[in-house]
């Protein structure tokens, strides 16, 4: 019988991690002195330690590898589990190209313009959210206006939710916009809201969106452009394309000086373009 110091030294094992497995039940010694509490390892163990350390570098848990030791599975229960962690490695692979990717952009854009950029682009899910809204053609940029200021008073006084559009023309108009706007409700909304021209924001669902790419424009809508144009770039640059209608959520409006504070969310959603 070895003590676990000198078992340690055999199998290049540190002691810390012999005591872990023993209190797993992943190795237990041999034999344990109920006096002095000493821990025992016999030599044959040495294989088991082996068998321990050739699973861990291919990085399955202690709990996976406990199952391999003490469950006797099959060879084709041994196989399912090293299939299934070559798919988790390639994937952690495929995302490791993919934060490479956004490194690799983000040293390219401190290098033509000296520094980090203004807009931070995010891709992310868009759950269907019930949504209290009207759509409408309104016919000038100014008239859009208009009904955001009116509707946000609706948002602001009935939810804690932000005031946001949702554009469906096919390109960019600045007369007769095809346009939703409304905000997210938590509950079941069953009466419409009279507008001041008559017409009535009523209760509807905003479709899930699975891939969302999002860019924050921080001041007036006068300089949205500038948004659109990095959110525009880097989706082309990463290889997706636009496949639906734009939105923009109004995170804040500051309707007092001049926009000056308005914080903007632009989204569009996207999926990967084929080659």
């Amino acid at each position: 019988m070895l003590r676990i110091g000198d078992f340690s030294k055999i199998c290049q094992v540190s002691v810390k991690a012999l005591r872990h497995w023993d209190a797993v039940g992943l190795l237990t010694p041999a034999v344990t002195d109920s006096q002095t509490g000493y821990r025992y390892y016999s030599i044959e163990q040495v294989s088991d330690v082996n068998r321990i350390l050739a699973f861990r570098s291919m990085g399955l848990g202690l709990p996976q590898i406990a199952q391999l030791l003490h469950e006797h599975p099959t060879t084709d229960d041994i196989r399912a589990m090293l299939r299934l962690k070559q798919a988790e490695l390639e994937q952690q692979i495929a995302d490791v190209a993919v934060m490479l990717k956004v490194v690799e952009m983000r040293l390219r854009q401190i290098d033509h313009s000296g520094g980090l950029p203004d807009y931070e682009v995010v891709l992310k899910p868009i759950p269907m959210q019930p949504i209290v809204a009207v759509r409408a053609a309104v016919p000038t940029l100014d008239a859009l206006v208009g009904l955001l200021r009116e509707t946000h008073g609706f948002a602001r006084q009935r939810t804690s939710t932000n005031l946001l559009a949702v554009f469906y023309d096919e390109g960019y108009e600045t007369q007769q916009i095809d346009v939703e706007v409304g905000f997210p409700v938590e509950h079941a909304w069953r009466t419409g809201i009279p507008l001041a021209d008559g017409r009535e924001m009523r209760p509807t669902e905003l479709p899930a969106v699975d891939v969302m790419a999002t860019t924050i424009h921080h001041g007036p809508w006068l300089t949205l452009a500038h948004g659109y144009v990095h959110l525009g770039r880097w989706i082309v640059a990463n290889g997706y394309e636009i496949v639906g209608a734009g939105r923009e959520v109004f995170h804040h409006i500051d309707w007092e000086h001049e926009q000056t504070a308005t914080v903007t969310e632009l989204q569009f959603p996207v999926q990967r373009r084929s080659s």
